[in-house]
């Protein structure tokens, strides 16, 4: 099987290896990430009213720059739970914010308890993902808002790119798409998911970015990239001179390709 991005047993979990230069790598590409996508999410979170006095959760935080916006925009008043599996990555705590090492497939959450609860490309790596919907419908209050972005990849496996970066983006995609624990495609699902649970106010916003070459709208796919080289190389994929070729092509200034359907998904809980 094409190794996963991500380095734990490939059919069951999304984990990042141990060793110092994949957990630097990542750490850079989830501060990429953000710079990137948090603008957008910012604006999601504000479309739902977020104010001071909320308390927020925030499922999945990554590198914690969305808890610490939360944080500063929800005030003393408010609270900020900012939960991950892998909190290495995590900045620094903000304002009123908890940070908990938490798996949202098994670990418990206080019923009926916040305000707002947002996860950003989360569910698609979680096989219980409906379970965990479920979940995050359960510790909001009435009247709390549950933002949930995640992505559909099929335009983005399917574009067209030049070789030798085309085979070396076709085996990513095999990847993913071979990791039984994953929907690189949920987003297309979430909003039927909350219509059939009977969240109201339901609204879904899509869009499609350019990435660039040398940029963070490109260089958090090609970070990710990097942390399988040697496991491509090793299994025959393709070469060490292909594969450091493609990620040159792709990094190269003026270079441009189509990012991933980005789908967010807002609904408010009656």
């Amino acid at each position: 099987m094409t190794p996963d991005p991500q380095q734990g047993d490939p059919d069951t979990t999304y984990t990042i290896a141990d060793d110092e230069e994949t957990a630097a790598r990542e750490y850079e590409r989830l501060r990429v990430l953000a710079r990137w996508k948090d603008p957008g999410t910012i604006d999601a979170l504000r479309a739902v009213g977020i104010s001071e006095g909320w308390r927020c959760l925030e499922v999945g935080a990554g590198a914690g720059t969305i808890s610490a916006w939360m944080a500063q925009t929800v005030g003393a008043t408010g609270s900020v739970l900012s939960t991950d599996v892998d909190l290495r990555f995590h900045g620094d705590p903000v304002g009123n914010t908890e940070v908990r090492e938490h798996d949202i497939t098994s670990d418990p959450l206080p019923d009926a308890s916040f305000d707002l609860v947002h996860a950003r490309a989360v569910l698609q790596h979680i096989a219980e993902r409906e379970a965990v919907l479920d979940g995050l419908l359960a510790v909001l209050r009435p009247g709390g808002w549950l933002v949930v972005e995640e992505a559909d990849m099929r335009s983005f496996e399917a574009q067209p790119l030049p070789e030798p970066l085309s085979s070396l983006h076709a085996a990513m995609c095999m990847a993913a798409a071979h990791q039984e624990y994953r929907d690189p495609n949920f987003g297309t699902r979430v909003l039927g998911l909350l219509r059939e649970r009977g969240m109201a106010d339901l609204e879904a916003t899509g869009h499609t970015e350019t990435m660039r070459g040398g940029e963070d709208s490109a260089e958090w796919w090609f970070l990710a990239v990097e942390h399988v080289r040697d496991r491509l190389v090793d299994a025959g994929v393709i070469s060490a001179a292909d594969f450091d070729a493609a990620l040159a092509q792709a990094r190269a200034p003026g270079f441009v390709m189509l990012g991933p359907l980005s789908i967010q998904v807002r609904g408010r809980k009656q």
